[in-house]
């Protein structure tokens, strides 16, 4: 497969005619070669692009020996130019030599950069080496030896001899220069990167002309582009694009566009991070940008809307800079300079503004030009796949069972009367949740009621209506087991009879099932259960899961443990969970329990209760995170004085990086009709932020964006929620946190 082909400022229009001579692939105005996917894969990782100058202006001499003119290399500004530019120097017509940065008397040119990979174990999945610049006539040698062969080396290493195959190089002839052309060629590195990984990466003796060169000047760079997966990263997709452009104006405004296809979002993006895209051209100069005849200047638009920012002005976004979110990056390559005069590398976050939705298949770039000449080559995006944010709540209600005495519901248990449950959840995160499964075991005293499965619209993947009690036929089903019975709904798009589907952000679903209560009952009697949901992330192996309970009884008759919130946070390396009671009975003490899949619990500790008390008391427990999962699942066993017990709902600890929530205050407190939040977050990020009654049900749920600091969320027309003790909860990618609040 060929790479990229380069060409230079001075080439006129009539020159595209003869590029078939080189052999460098179809030509359709300024595209030289048709963009393709060279590298797709959903994995937890992401991509980068290092890469630096060969080439710089001298003042006096060249290479190691040589006075750069920094001056003119590092000028920059943004403002102190207009029309866009942001220096008043590039390589046309200047005396531009090659850098020589190792120490190396054997070199006759080199330059390094620094490729940084995230903190733990790295494996690289895709490398590949890029180099290139202009020549005259006779430098390639035979079959372009010269133009194929490259020095690099990784840190103090010696160096080792790269030499490409003749298919991947591209050249082309530049008409009216005589006998001078340019070129790119590429070398595959992944085994290399992947044994070193982090580190400084130096290229060496490139085939390149020096000196000053009237209507274009020299110029030589390199750049590699990397994909690493991390196991500790979140789920991502990553596309790497290659192919070749040339922006030539020919005295003329131009635009050219082309469309990358596969780019499949794997979810909708909430934030700019949630996405970002990398770009590679040659050349491109600092001091060209808009003009009278071209107030556009020379631009990049992904899907109609112009990129920009603190380095890249929207009218000269090819400036020679490499840069990552409108910050120039120093300090990871020598030579340092600002402006690169030979190579624009930039990475800008792409999440939002840009109409990248999970609906985007393909994506359109366009480029324009008045007064310059560049080369796009190299487009990677990396998509970041949200974790699902899927709640439930459960609700109950008893019905009128046919006996005249019970014919209106007061959410006690009578003697053969009907309870209806109802389950209601929706996802309210920013990914997919995939093999959605609803599972709710019965009560031991209540017996199932035949014909009462149920799934109500807008549950999605399901036909709304009554469903079978059979195995297999339909979407849910009801099983008897060792004396207990379950039910078991399979949800989402499509959903099957045996397996789950899939819950896209905001989808909601509502099932439902009934119970009859035994003849024996009495008015005094309660009954609680939980009814789950699981499934796992967009990866289809990190597992979620979330409880709802529903109690039903007099309310006279608590719980024997009133648990008022249930928290855990990383600290120190360790999980530190709190909760809070505000009435305990015979409370003998709490089984800690640890889970790596949401399903199957070990015992990680256990806290003394405090008997039978009144009082608000807060309890802690620290845990050893030893575990290579990515979720820890918690839950607590409430054991009494005479050894029965009952769960608390499950609450998750994420381990990947992605902890946002660092605190919050609630005030004031207690409130009448508006509650403030003070939330202090490490990343921008979606909250759920949910009130729920000190049963668990839910009453209010809102979805609002915080930024990087201190944020002030302010809930407002809380006027109808009932006077007393609620649960304000707030929900993020990596868990929840939860604080009592008061209404008066």
């Amino acid at each position: 497969m060929k790479t990229f082909s380069l060409l230079k400022k001075d080439i006129p229009l009539l020159a595209l005619l003869s590029l078939t001579l080189f052999n460098i692939g179809d030509v359709n105005a300024q595209v030289i070669r048709s963009y393709t996917n060279v590298y797709s894969d959903n994995i937890r990782g992401g991509h980068t692009i290092i890469g630096n100058t060969f080439s710089a202006i001298y003042s006096s001499g060249s290479g190691s020996t040589g006075t750069v003119d920094v001056a003119k290399m590092n000028d920059f500004s943004t403002s102190g130019y207009t029309n866009g530019r942001t220096s008043a120097f590039g390589n046309d017509n200047e005396n531009i030599q090659m850098v020589d940065v190792d120490g190396n008397a054997l070199t006759t040119s080199s330059s390094s950069a620094n490729l940084t990979l995230p903190a733990g174990i790295n494996t690289v999945k895709f490398a590949r080496l890029f180099w290139g610049g202009r020549i005259t006539g006779g430098m390639g040698g035979a079959n372009n030896v010269n133009l194929r062969t490259i020095k690099l080396k990784f840190n103090s290493e010696g160096y080792v001899t790269a030499v490409a195959t003749p298919a991947a190089i591209d050249k082309a002839f530049i008409a009216n220069s005589g006998i001078d052309s340019t070129y790119q060629a590429y070398y595959d590195l992944t085994a290399y990167v992947n044994a070193r990984g982090s580190g400084t990466y130096t290229l060496a003796d490139i085939a390149a002309e020096n000196g000053p060169h009237n209507g274009g000047g020299n110029f030589a760079g390199w750049a590699i582009v990397v994909v690493y997966e991390n196991l500790s990263l979140p789920f991502c997709s990553i596309r790497i694009y290659d192919g070749y452009l040339q922006v030539y104006d020919n005295g003329s405004v131009i635009s050219q566009t082309i469309t990358l296809s596969g780019l499949n979002p794997p979810t909708g993006f909430s934030l700019p991070s949630d996405a970002y895209m990398s770009t590679m051209a040659w050349e491109g100069d600092a001091n060209l940008g808009a003009s009278a005849n071209n107030p556009n200047g020379d631009y990049e638009k992904v899907n109609g809307i112009a990129v920009v920012n603190s380095v890249n002005p929207v009218s000269n976004f090819w400036n020679g800079t490499i840069s990552k979110n409108g910050a120039h990056l120093t300090g990871t390559k020598n030579p340092d300079y600002k402006n690169q005069m030979s190579i624009d590398i930039d990475e800008v976050e792409v999440g939002t503004g840009y109409g990248i939705t999970s609906a985007t298949t393909n994506i359109n770039i366009e480029f324009g030009t008045e007064a310059d000449q560049y080369f796009p080559s190299i487009f990677a995006f990396t998509m970041k796949t949200k974790p699902p944010l899927v709640r439930l709540d459960k609700f109950v209600k008893d019905t009128a069972s046919g006996n005249a005495a019970w014919q209106v519901p007061n959410d006690t248990l009578n003697p053969n009367e009907i309870l209806t449950y109802t389950i209601t959840g929706k996802n309210l995160g920013s990914g997919n949740a995939l093999n959605c499964v609803i599972m709710d075991t019965l009560p031991g005293p209540l017996t199932y009621r035949t014909g009462s499965l149920k799934v109500n619209a807008p549950t999605p993947g399901v036909s709304p209506g009554f469903k079978t009690e059979g195995e297999g036929d339909d979407a849910a089903f009801v099983k008897y087991v060792a004396g207990r019975v379950y039910v078991k709904f399979y949800i989402g798009a499509g959903a099957t009879a045996t397996s789950g589907g899939i819950l896209a952000p905001n989808d909601s679903f509502n099932v439902q099932f009934q119970c009859i209560v035994p003849a024996n009952a009495m008015a005094l009697n309660y009954v609680t259960n939980t009814a789950r949901i699981t499934g796992t992330e967009q990866d289809g192996v990190t597992p979620f899961v979330d409880d709802g309970t529903a109690i039903i009884g007099p309310p006279i008759i608590p719980l024997s443990v009133n648990l008022t919130d249930f928290t855990v946070q990383v600290k120190d390396k360790n999980a530190l969970l709190k909760w809070s009671t505000a009435f305990e009975f015979e409370n003998h003490h709490f089984e800690i329990e640890r889970s790596s899949d949401g399903s199957n619990f070990i015992s990680a500790g256990s806290v003394r209760g405090n008997g039978s008390t009144t009082q608000l008391i807060n309890y802690s427990f620290t845990d050893p995170v030893i575990t290579s999962a990515k979720i820890i699942y918690y839950r607590l066993k409430i054991v009494s004085e005479d050894n029965k017990g009952y769960y608390s709902k499950i609450i998750a600890l994420r381990l990947n990086g992605l902890v946002t929530l660092e605190n919050f205050s609630v005030y004031p407190n207690p409130f009448t009709n508006n509650l403030k939040l003070m939330i202090n977050s490490n990343m921008e990020t979606i909250l759920a932020i949910q009130i729920r009654s000190v049963s668990g049900q839910k009453e209010s749920s809102y979805r609002v964006a915080v930024q990087s600091g201190e944020n002030v969320v302010v809930l407002a027309g809380l006027e109808t929620l009932r006077s007393g003790i609620h649960l304000l909860e707030i929900v993020t990618q990596d868990g929840s946190m939860t604080q009592r609040i008061f209404k008066q």
